[in-house]
């Protein structure tokens, strides 16, 4: 025994060290398993030939191929699809001669496919053997062990597939506006051909006319169409001018209606590249980023919203109690049945920490803390794993939150309802008396700091009759 696993663990290390190095100068590294297998066909082929091959050597293989697969199985269950979990020592012993590949991978970060690799290369491994010996008498083994590969590796990629880690991976991931949005914002923009922006039925009150007078705005995903209508209304030639700096540099989101969402946004605001953010208050994290800036907010509210929970639309539940929800994301409630729902487990969403949205359900949860959040895994560069919040997946079980405008007028989900609380929807009447209890404001938040004339004057435009009716016809509640 001691022979063959000195024979498993050599010849594997050295076959994969001598593979693997040099793929990975040649960033090669998907290649390795389709050499590997090739290799061991050769191989296998020569110690047939010099008598070196005999049934102990296929029942060792085997046994070390089931070895490895069921570990693999069980640090898949276990980690719930996390690479980064403990579980996967297991896997990572079982497959301790495969170390350079597995370290090659971490440049191309498709951990599931490497795993996968190394069952099938083990067992192709067995299926040379076991042909080289006795093809005829062997037929039915061949055939056992190409089932139990097939199932093995199809039933593993499965529950990766669908564990937790990958599940929720379709959340909001930043796929349009060059990986700022995760909603397709391009009718929004001042030089769109199939524009959705709100336009006046009257000349505009107020007009910049010089391009370096203009002030520069940046905002949340949810106010680009607020933004970018005021911009349309008020700046001369806006669109031309936008439209050509997008052709001159197409992976950038303007150059005076610039788009970085709300986690970019705020850190643009501090270090002065812009004049005007729109959107919520912003976080913890950002006032302290502030404060380390050493600047100063100004508040304008320039417009009314709601914060809304919202839950799949065949949920029983309509509506919650500003308690209850507050005790489903402390942990305290777990189960729908407890708030009047069927018997099922709640899965409940949150929000990246730097988003508007999880700014304000920390102001709404107050002094009540927040149970650690659902996420999900992501390769970043050079194949590094870290985990990402993940957003509303439309389960059974699932609620999430966010604001109206963005849920409604973005369409950010399909098959949801919004939920009353404490039995008072948010229309637009409720949101604009405050009836409905988690109302909020839009906000054009400035430095103390800037004092440039056209600021002021952009400012008291969005109060205005006309700012007033962009904001009200984009789909958020008027002032007035």
């Amino acid at each position: 025994m001691k022979t063959y696993l000195k024979l498993y663990f050599f010849q594997y290390l050295l076959l994969f060290f001598f593979l693997s190095l040099p793929a990975m100068t040649l960033f090669l590294i998907p290649l390795v398993p389709f050499l590997s297998i090739l290799f061991l066909a050769i191989y296998q082929y020569v110690r047939y030939y010099h008598h070196k091959l005999n049934e102990e050597t296929l029942k060792f293989h085997t046994t070390i191929s089931l070895i490895v697969l069921i570990a693999l199985t069980i640090s898949l269950i276990f980690s719930r699809g996390y690479l980064s979990s403990p579980a996967w020592i297991l896997f990572y012993i079982t497959a301790i001669p495969f170390a350079p590949y597995l370290f090659g991978v971490i440049f191309i970060g498709d951990y599931m496919v490497c795993f996968l690799s190394i069952v099938l290369i083990l067992f192709s491994n067995i299926l040379f053997i076991s042909f080289y010996l006795k093809p005829v008498h062997y037929i039915k083994k061949i055939c056992l062990i190409i089932l139990i590969a097939v199932i093995g590796m199809g039933g593993n990629k499965f529950l990766y597939q669908n564990s937790q880690s990958q599940r929720y991976k379709g959340g909001h991931d930043f796929e349009y506006m060059n990986g700022y949005s995760s909603t397709d914002l391009s009718d929004y923009t001042p030089y769109a051909t199939n524009s959705k922006l709100v336009t006046l039925k009257e000349p505009s009150s107020f007009i910049i006319e010089k391009e370096a007078d203009m002030p520069i705005l940046d905002g949340a995903e949810a106010c680009y169409p607020v933004y970018s209508a005021i911009a349309k209304a008020v700046y001369k030639d806006i669109d031309s001018l936008e439209r050509q700096y997008q052709i001159d540099y197409q992976y950038t989101n303007g150059k005076i209606v610039t788009f970085t969402n709300t986690s970019v946004g705020y850190s643009r605001l501090f270090n002065g590249e812009i004049d005007m953010f729109f959107g919520a208050k912003p976080s913890a994290s950002q006032l302290e980023e502030a404060k380390s800036s050493g600047v100063e907010l100004e508040y304008t509210p320039i417009g009314k919203e709601a914060f809304v929970f919202f839950v799949n639309q065949k949920n029983p539940i309509d509506n919650l109690s500003t308690q209850q929800i507050k005790d489903i994301y402390h942990g305290s409630i777990t189960n729908w049945k407890d708030v009047g729902g069927h018997n099922h487990d709640i899965s409940a969403f949150q929000r990246p920490e730097r988003s508007g949205s999880q700014a304000m359900m920390n102001y709404f949860m107050g002094d009540t803390s927040l149970k650690e959040p659902l996420t999900y895994e992501m390769l970043s560069g050079m194949g590094g794993i870290i985990n990402e919040v993940a957003q509303y997946y439309n389960e059974d079980g699932a609620i999430g939150y966010t604001f109206k405008y963005f849920l409604e007028g973005l369409h950010q989900e399909d098959h949801v309802k919004i939920l009353s609380i404490d039995g008072v929807y948010p229309t637009s009447e409720n949101i604009k008396d405050k009836t409905y209890p988690i109302s909020t404001y839009l906000y054009c938040v400035t430095l103390k700091s800037n004092q440039k004339e056209n600021v002021k004057k952009l400012k008291n435009y969005l109060l205005s009759n006309q700012g007033q009716y962009i904001i009200e016809k984009t789909g958020y509640c008027s002032l007035k």
